[in-house]
């Protein structure tokens, strides 16, 4: 006992010291990154005059920026505003912002800023909670904490008070302002437009909720009634607003308890509704938790099941119908009150991909027939009226289904990716990585709509409703309208430079590039003539354009990070090679800041997948993903940064990351200043895998970091993932690890590419990290092969950070720790720098 005592002490005393280090160097070093920040435009004005964006730090994002876009440069700058969170363009060219209780309507032209009156100054505890427009900025409203809303005209002239507000909500037109208020023992629904309030609902309970559907038709709500006032006789009904004629509609749904939730799925724009009830049973805990082998619903083990009901509500007649659910456990809307798409989600779960197929059946509510559909792939796009349907069969091929004559249509195209109707439901658009796909349902003829033959074209302005939400399948009702004006995005082949495009009467229009930057952020006009975006280079920190279609250039209304001189001189090369299959590749190599030609850097090799899409992105100290990693950073300190391609190969892997990596920096060998006896390899999650699988079986490298990597594969296959709440193997034989295989019909492939059987070759030390909260690469991977190389007696320092997961917290005590010591790191192997005490503790011990 007395040894184990001791040895606790000598080791809490290592500790210590290792902290206080830590502590030391946290306090000695400026965080330069304090000082740079990202930009968010927040809100731009209908009539593209104006526009808010935040300063993003690191610790706080406080400080917005107001801009003209009829200027540019530093004269477009109207003005800033700070701790204002909320932001709405009301009409005058008036600005109106709210945050910390106060609000302020800015009149940008005059520059006269004032608080709107509530009629409640003096009193100190009332504070201004939330504010908004109405009627495209000629009213706008704000709610005081006294539960009283004040609604006010353009010029501020007090229109409305409404007291005892619960909550609200603005139409989608913005043309109304629904209001859940409380008036005496009732709870009311009253409406605002037209400059007068009106009456609409009174509930004896509480309205829970309301919602709008997406054409506006109806405003759904949800009421609390109690059945002889009980605590435990709860109950919800429904009220649905017919807002076109003003007439309430009472849908009999029979009981629904209050714990049931209510999801509303609109049909054919207003003229039907499924309901779905869904009542959430949670994970039981008793003696023991069984597990069985055909079970293809393990999310439950973590998050509960659910059970399932649903109705069909018709707006002629107000005919409610329930919904079978005795056969299947999931039903979905096809856009038409008599036919739906049925299936039980865990039939085909065997966990061997992320979502599996599902064995899909054509119900016809009418006749109570099922139509086996077969084996589907979960993605299908529904027409605007619900005559056809559209979805992918196992062979990714499309099927069209007309509903009508249950027809089944094959389409042998192959290479299409999304699917849109049109308007009238006679032609389908097909995105693709090659051009725009028209296909006439009539004719059964595919056309090339020619907006580019060689790259991928999407289309970003379409109308969608999702008819199954949160479930990370594609079942859509997706319509594309080409008699206005589309919006194309489409994105160069290997990259992510995209073009995008206004489609209008078959002509072309370039709207905005990014050949030679990156497009953050973007938002147009209706008519797709004007845009403000974002974009940011390698060699300028992000800025805010605005561009009119048919000018070659935006103007500059906004330059962030001012202060940085360094961006504009940062050299980059993009170095080309191909791996021992003749695969051609990139890597992207940074030239140390203040570089001089015929003196030796050493390197810092990062991998992950590929690399090089992004060769324009904006080298920012705040970019420090995975946690340590700053290439800006590295560069300042005087080191080759090199980004290489890595794709995988029949050899599995991990001998296919180190085939790309070793032919990447053969290629180097002509680049005289680049130390190739100095390298360092560095790698997070999958990259970290990598990073271990290399140093097992590579003599190209002086030290390694590896951070929450994978370490043994055949115990990661056979493990479950927290995150996903799956096995993890499907992630092995058709996702990122991409095996093409299981474990068990290639035993071979698997022990290949596995670093723990090679840990007894690595040759350089190690730093190995983690966060002890990680679920999805279990800290305890990192742990084993630290106990790997300690066995064989290899230098290896490993650092367990408790309360921190797979990415670390921004700004934490750990974030800053792990970033020291990885700099340490190079600097003590690659660049010769001693007396690091954390370091020497396990290098100067080893070498006695």
């Amino acid at each position: 006992m007395a040894i184990n005592i001791n040895k606790l002490i000598i080791l809490l005393l290592i500790l210590m010291g290792m902290i206080c280090y830590g502590q030391f160097r946290q306090d000695s070093v400026r965080d330069e990154s304090s000082e740079f920040y990202n930009i968010a435009v927040n809100k731009v004005s209908d009539d593209g005059k104006w526009i808010v964006a935040t300063k993003v730090y690191r610790q706080n994002y406080d400080t917005a920026v107001v801009l003209a876009t009829g200027r540019s440069g530093v004269t477009s700058l109207v003005g800033t505003l700070t701790k204002k969170y909320q932001y709405s363009f009301v009409k005058g060219d008036q600005l109106l912002a709210l945050g910390q209780g106060k609000a302020v309507l800015w009149n940008l032209r005059t520059g006269m800023q004032k608080e709107p009156k509530t009629g409640r100054e003096g009193r100190e505890s009332v504070n201004v909670m939330q504010s908004g427009v109405m009627e495209k900025g000629d009213k706008y409203f704000l709610q005081t904490s006294d539960s009283i809303l004040h609604i006010y005209d353009a010029k501020s002239a007090l229109l409305e008070k409404v007291e005892r507000v619960q909550y609200f909500k603005v139409s989608g037109s913005g043309s109304v302002l629904y209001i859940v208020k409380k008036s005496g023992r009732e709870t009311q629904l009253v409406k605002y437009s037209g400059n007068k309030v009106e009456s609409v609902y009174a509930a004896p309970g509480m309205i829970r909720s309301m919602e709008e559907t997406p054409s506006e038709s109806f405003l759904i709500l949800k009421e609390e009634t109690r059945d002889g006032g009980g605590v435990n006789s709860s109950f919800q009904k429904v009220v649905l607003l017919d807002t076109k004629r003003g007439e309430l509609v009472f849908p009999n749904i029979g009981e629904v308890r209050k714990e049931e939730y209510l999801r509303f799925t609109e049909i054919q724009n207003g003229s039907a509704m499924m309901i779905t009830g869904m009542t959430h049973i949670p994970v039981e805990k008793g003696t023991v938790d069984i597990w069985y082998g055909n079970d293809g619903n393990l999310e439950a083990k973590q998050e509960g099941s659910f059970v399932k009901r649903y109705w069909i509500w018709k707006k002629d007649g107000n005919e409610l119908m329930s919904v079978p659910s005795d056969r299947f456990s999931t039903v979905i809307s096809l856009n038409n009150p008599d036919y739906f798409l049925m299936f039980n989600r865990e039939e085909l779960q065997n966990y061997s991909t992320l979502f599996p197929l599902i064995h899909g059946f054509l119900y016809d509510r009418k006749k109570g027939r099922y139509e086996d559909l077969g084996i589907l792939q979960a993605e299908v796009s529904v027409s605007d009226r619900g005559s056809h349907f559209i979805y992918k069969n196992k062979e990714c091929l499309w099927v069209l289904v007309d509903r009508e004559t249950s027809r089944r249509t094959v389409l042998e195209k192959k290479d299409l990716t999304k699917a849109y109707f049109s308007p009238d439901g006679r032609t389908i658009y097909f995105e693709s990585s090659s051009d725009l796909w028209k296909y006439e349902i009539k004719k059964g003829q595919f056309i090339a709509l020619n907006i580019d033959h060689e790259n991928e074209v999407k289309v970003v302005t379409k109308d969608e409703t999702d008819l199954y939400p949160d479930s990370g399948y594609n079942f859509r009702r997706s319509i594309l309208n080409v008699d206005v004006p589309v919006l194309l995005a489409v994105t160069r082949k290997g990259t992510i430079e995209k073009t995008f495009l206004k489609w209008e009467k078959g002509r072309l229009d370039t709207l905005m590039a990014s050949s030679a930057s990156n497009i953050t952020w973007y938002k147009t006009d209706e008519s797709l003539k004007k845009v403000v975006y974002v974009e940011e280079s390698l060699h300028f920190p992000p800025r805010i354009v605005y561009k009119e279609i048919g000018k070659e250039k935006g103007n500059i209304l906004f330059q962030s990070n001012v202060h940085d001189k360094i961006s504009a001189s940062i050299r980059r090369e993009v170095i080309s090679f191909n791996n021992r299959e003749g695969t051609a590749l990139k890597g992207l190599l940074y030239y140390p800041i203040g570089y001089i030609e015929g003196k030796k850097y050493p390197i810092v090799v990062h991998i992950y997948e590929v690399q090089s899409r992004n060769p324009n992105q904006y080298l920012s100290p705040l970019n420090n993903f995975p946690v340590g990693f700053s290439i800006r950073k590295l560069l300042e300190e005087g080191y080759f940064v090199y980004l290489p391609d890595i794709v995988n190969g029949p050899s599995g892997v991990g001998k296919s990351a180190l085939d790309c990596v070793e032919s990447s920096l053969d290629v180097l060998k002509t680049h005289t200043d680049v130390d190739l006896t100095n390298v360092g390899l560095i790698g997070h999650s999958f990259g970290g895998y990598r990073a271990n699988f290399i140093a097992g079986n590579s003599n190209r490298f002086k030290t390694y970091i590896s951070g929450a990597g994978a370490s043994d594969l055949t115990r990661m296959y056979f493990s479950y993932n927290e995150t996903s709440s799956t096995p993890f193997y499907w992630q092995f034989e058709e996702g990122q690890y991409n095996m093409h295989a299981a474990f068990a019909e290639n035993k071979k492939l698997y022990m290949d590419n596995n670093p723990i059987e090679n840990v007894h070759k690595v040759n350089a030390p190690m730093l190995l990290w983690t966060g002890m909260e990680d679920k999805r690469i279990v800290w305890d991977q990192t742990m084993e092969f630290y106990i790997g190389l300690k066995r064989n007696k290899k230098d290896v320092v490993a650092l367990f950070y408790p309360g921190e997961a797979h990415v670390f917290t921004i700004g934490s005590k750990a974030e800053k720790d792990l970033a020291l010591r990885i700099q340490d790191w190079w600097d003590y192997f690659l660049k010769g720098k001693r007396d690091i005490p954390w370091i020497d503790n396990q290098i100067k011990k080893d070498a006695d």
